[in-house]
């Protein structure tokens, strides 16, 4: 299970050290919520990442699914993303996925196509087609969504587990919390762990989610 953080430019250098030192494994690159989106500006912050021994994670979020209108988003990705570890775009944004999914595999990457619903976890089929689709796009599938019981985040990881494949699994709020660190028992690999304040429903510190995975995986 590699734990990820996902960060904003806001005092990026001394997070990205911080980061490293509290035993993430990747920062997440949230551009949609950066003060500056030149691509020259971004892969500077990328490298320093890198520098300090953290993979990276290029996200430019759209509105619809969670974050803010980025006018370059196309360009960030053709120029930024052939130097991440990961590149995530929405399953919603089709047109763009074969942009980035060429992108990042120019440099070794792996693609992520995402879904998002914060209102609810939705049939298990959708989930399930879903997760096929982000496969067939030759990406691994991130699934958040909104767990309103506990039903719902067993249906999540247990729907998930059926779909062979790397992917993510994530139950948002607080009744899936249990999901963030359950999660690779059932072929999720990467988690989202907050430093400093959560930026999504049901995030676990970095700190308590390094000290979890340690006790239940022994890593």
């Amino acid at each position: 299970m590699l734990i990820a953080v996902p960060l904003t430019d806001r005092e990026f250098k001394e997070r990205v050290r911080e980061a490293k030192e509290k035993g993430a494994d990747l920062v997440e690159l949230r551009v949609d919520q950066f003060s500056r989106t030149e691509p020259e500006y971004i892969l500077e912050l990328l490298k320093t990442a890198k520098e300090v021994g953290l993979r990276t994670i290029l996200t430019v979020r759209s509105p619809e699914e969670g974050g803010r209108e980025v006018r370059n988003r196309r360009e960030i990705y053709e120029s930024v993303a052939p130097h991440s570890d990961f590149a995530d775009v929405e399953l919603s944004s089709r047109g763009l996925i074969p942009v980035v999914r060429e992108a990042v595999g120019r440099g070794g990457g792996r693609l992520i196509v995402s879904f998002h619903d914060f209102e609810r976890t939705p049939p298990s089929w959708i989930i399930k087609e879903v997760i096929r689709e982000g496969f067939r796009y030759g990406g691994i599938p991130k699934v958040a969504v909104k767990a309103n019981s506990y039903e719902d985040v067993v249906r999540l990881l247990c729907v998930g587990y059926q779909e062979r494949g790397d992917k993510i699994l994530i139950a948002m709020g607080d009744l899936g919390k249990v999901s963030r660190v359950a999660g690779f028992v059932f072929g999720s690999v990467i988690t989202y762990a907050y430093l400093g304040e959560a930026i999504a429903p049901g995030q676990i510190s970095l700190e308590e989610t390094v000290r979890i995975r340690r006790i239940l995986y022994g890593v």
